[in-house]
């Protein structure tokens, strides 16, 4: 969820592989996963990596780990992708996710010293899309299937916003952006 924005109620757990596509465009692969949320169906890009994630979701998965994972695809199962390994789908996935961010030491935020929920996944891509990868809002809106509405605050845009880059020596400016070649 976190690498892809989608909601973690109807959309991730209506998620069947029939609606997971791997595709290449210009020697490049894709991963896309088609959706619906409260408008219909959306279709999204995956950002790169998250297949790996399918690939130990699929490994797990008792019924479907004998089959390989580009045939997984292929035959466009209706089954969902979010489950146990036994095959059922989780009903305790919220109590899940935080059992699994308590046990990594991750459940209360430094900066609000509030506790994270499942829903945080979204804001996390969305705040990562924004800062890291470069991408507008306008898009982000698209991929995620929302209005244009942030969550962003000032201070995590500072430097763009007081144009803190142009204080910084050519070697500072080098090092924190990366611009040598």
């Amino acid at each position: 969820m976190a690498n892809t924005g989608m909601r973690h109620g109807t959309e991730a757990l209506n998620l069947r592989w029939k609606h997971v596509t791997l595709f290449e465009e210009k020697d490049l692969q894709y991963l896309e996963m088609s959706v619906t949320d409260k408008t219909g169906r959306r279709d999204i890009i995956c950002c790169s990596g998250t297949i790996n994630y399918l690939k130990r979701i699929h490994e797990r998965s008792d019924d479907i780990k004998h089959i390989p994972f580009d045939d997984l695809l292929k035959q466009r199962l209706n089954l969902p992708v979010f489950r146990l390994p036994d095959g059922t789908v989780s009903k305790n996935i919220h109590q899940t996710f935080r059992k699994f961010v308590t046990d990594a030491g991750l459940i209360t935020c430094p900066r609000t010293n509030q506790n994270r929920t499942l829903y945080s996944l979204r804001h996390t891509y969305a705040t990562f899309a924004l800062l890291n990868g470069g991408m507008d809002i306008h898009a982000l809106a698209i991929q995620m299937g929302t209005s244009i509405d942030s969550h962003l605050t000032p201070r995590l845009k500072k430097d763009m916003l007081t144009d803190k880059r142009s204080e910084l020596s050519r070697d500072e400016f080098d090092d924190q952006y990366d611009t040598r070649e």
